[in-house]
């Protein structure tokens, strides 16, 4: 009995050494699970928040292109403005030259060409000095986007790098620190900056955003069997750096061989931006009051204040558009105080290290469809950009 009580002690330390062994096996394994799954969180956290980041820049920027869009529309306004009240001055003075021989009339239009003339003289400064403001506006959003894009990468990086650090102690691997500066040349190949003679971008959404009394101010009026009196206007940007507004007013008369201008009552044309030689549209202007319109050029206000349409970034076009609707982000993470074994570091005679790789994505989607069904695509005018996590294109190799 007793050596059978012996075969039992040593029966029961061996259980307990396997308990403890299993134990310490569990809590060694519970232990770096905690840890992978605080590597984890720490690169999805580090990756999401450089996204938003750059989510964010790239609304930002959508915003300062909007706003030079409208400051440039608004300049237009203004030229259109500054032209026609030129030609409605000049219009009603020479109306006024006949009207004063007609009794009761004379008061009237004596009357409204000295209001005329004292709002047009008090208007021309006043709006071309917030031409000039317009233009300053201008030229510092567009500044303040070109510098914001510059920095927006390498932010983004130190970003995702504090990120990490604060949230596990977590450093960048070798193959992180590659997959990041791959990332900042997709950032920089992801848009393009629209200068000199590609500026025809930035003109058609400008042009496409003027109300019609900036595009066209024309009408015909009186057209009566012989006569007919013709109102002619527009404003154009000439190029890509002078707005020019112009507005006659003629009369036509028709004989055997068609409707002739015969004379011109009115005229005003204004311009804000370099000189140019170019001509632009107008209404029709120059096709319909031709002899009126050349009387407006020689009487044309100009200003230079502005500098024209300066260069913006937009998506670059590569020709495969839907491409451009996300920019993905890759980030590999380990830990950096310590080196934690993982099972076959031993096999391979390296001291293997726990590594977590996480993506996130960069994208253009409205919140909200738009009312006619269409998609719209992402542009640096269109502030829809968001960021979220997505598959890694990859797993992770130790």
């Amino acid at each position: 009995m007793s050596r059978e009580r012996g075969h039992a002690v040593a029966f029961v330390l061996a259980l307990l050494g396997c308990l403890v062994v299993a134990t310490l096996l569990v809590h060694e394994s519970g232990r770096l699970a905690a840890q992978k799954r605080r590597l984890v969180d720490s690169a999805d956290a580090a990756a999401l928040s450089a996204a938003q980041f750059e989510a964010r820049v790239l609304n930002l920027e959508s915003y300062l292109n909007r706003a030079i869009v409208a400051d440039q529309a608004a300049m237009a306004q203004s030229v259109s403005l500054r032209s026609w009240l030129d030609h409605m001055t000049r219009t009603v003075s020479r109306v006024d030259q006949v009207a004063r021989y007609v009794p009761y009339l004379a008061a009237a239009t004596r009357t409204l060409r000295s209001l005329m003339q004292g709002a047009n003289r008090i208007a021309q400064p006043v709006l071309t000095a917030g031409e000039g403001a317009l233009a300053l506006y201008t030229s510092e959003f567009a500044l303040a986007g070109e510098a914001l894009h510059l920095a927006a990468a390498p932010a983004a990086v130190d970003l995702a790098r504090r990120s990490a650090s604060a949230n596990a102690g977590a450093a960048l691997s070798p193959r992180g620190e590659a997959l990041l500066a791959a990332h900042v040349a997709r950032w920089s190949g992801h848009t393009r900056r629209y200068a000199g003679a590609a500026r025809t971008r930035q003109q058609d959404l400008i042009e496409r955003s003027l109300d019609r009394f900036t595009t066209d101010r024309g009408a015909t009026l009186a057209n009566l069997a012989i006569v007919k009196l013709e109102k002619r206007g527009g404003t154009d940007l000439l190029g890509f750096d002078t707005w020019r507004g112009m507005d006659t007013f003629a009369l036509h008369r028709r004989d055997l061989f068609g409707w002739h201008e015969s004379l011109s009552i009115g005229w005003g044309a204004a311009e804000q931006g370099a000189a140019t030689a170019a001509r632009g549209r107008h209404g029709n202007s120059y096709r319909v009051n031709r002899r009126t319109s050349r009387a407006a050029m020689r009487d044309l206000r100009s200003s230079r204040l502005s500098r024209g349409l300066p260069a913006l970034r937009d998506i670059a076009d590569t020709g495969a558009r839907d491409t451009s609707l996300r920019l993905d982000l890759e980030f590999e993470v380990a830990p950096a105080p310590a080196v934690l074994p993982l099972p076959g570091a031993a096999r391979n005679g390296d001291a293997a290290r726990m590594l977590a790789l996480s993506s996130a994505r960069v994208f253009h989607e409205r919140p909200v469809r738009r009312a006619d069904g269409r998609r719209e695509l992402g542009s640096l005018y269109s502030p829809y950009w968001q960021a979220r996590l997505a598959t890694p294109p990859w797993p992770v190799l130790p």
